[in-house]
């Protein structure tokens, strides 16, 4: 039996699961390299691969594709067993949850909800390990913008890890608290913000009728117009605007 626990690292043990990954199935080249993992299962590579996803960013990629195109070749009942095995089940839960959405299916919905059912969710953490300064932009970004998919198993990041290939338009998903901070960062950049211009934003991670609701729900905003070209501006300086006083050329009417 494998021991999960660990996490393949380093070069060599890398380079060894992309050529087991490969073998069965996955569009990626390895190389066979010594490594501490000995002749794992076919569920034992995914969830080993799902973990190492964390510090391998383009892991993820290749196994959200694998579960999209071949779930039915791996046994849900081995990979639930083999997820409460590892070190951090949740990985595993992430990949699945981003194949449900490359691929729209009841059979693997079904399927995703029974592997993932007893898994325990992390502890509001970045997914991804290193790949960020701890107190950078970007990082507040993950923390305020995160996508449904990693935020449901207690992760934070953005990506969205679709491979081309899988010839699907699917995306993450934000969550409401997730949406109203990137329409404030949007609306703050410029002081204001249309329906077009949020609906760009959100690239696909709700429908343009979702945008319109977080638009009209928005506290921090107020609307300027009624036609389709209204804008949002920030309250303050709605407010403000509102309250200046008379310009140079009103002084000269008195």
């Amino acid at each position: 039996m494998t021991d999960l626990g660990e996490v393949p690292e380093g070069e060599g043990e890398l380079a060894r699961l992309y050529h087991e990954l490969a073998a069965i199935g996955a569009r990626v080249e390895g190389r066979r390299r010594p490594w501490r993992f000995g002749r794992p299962s076919r569920e034992e590579l995914v969830v080993l691969a799902a973990q190492a996803a964390r510090r391998e960013p383009r892991l993820l990629w290749a196994v959200v594709e694998l579960l999209a195109r071949s779930y039915e070749r791996l046994d849900a009942l081995a990979l639930r067993r083999a997820a409460l095995r590892a070190r951090w089940p949740a990985a595993v839960a992430v990949a699945l949850e981003f194949a449900r959405r490359a691929v729209r299916s009841d059979e693997l919905d079904d399927w995703v909800r029974f592997v993932t059912a007893p898994l325990p969710r992390a502890a509001g953490e970045r997914f991804f390990l290193g790949t960020r300064a701890f107190s950078g932009a970007q990082a507040r970004r993950d923390a305020e913008e995160s996508l449904a998919e990693y935020k449901r198993w207690g992760y934070l990041a953005r990506e969205e890890p679709f491979a081309k290939e899988l010839g699907s338009a699917a995306r993450g998903t934000l969550g409401p608290a997730e949406r109203m901070n990137l329409l404030r960062r949007i609306a703050e950049r410029a002081g204001s913000v249309t329906l077009a211009e949020y609906v760009a934003a959100l690239k696909g991670r709700a429908s343009p009728r979702q945008a319109q609701r977080d638009l009209a729900a928005a506290s921090f905003l107020e609307r300027r117009g009624r036609t389709r070209g209204a804008r949002w501006v920030i309250a303050e300086r709605a407010d403000a605007g509102a309250s200046a006083p008379p310009g140079r050329s009103d002084r000269r009417g008195r």
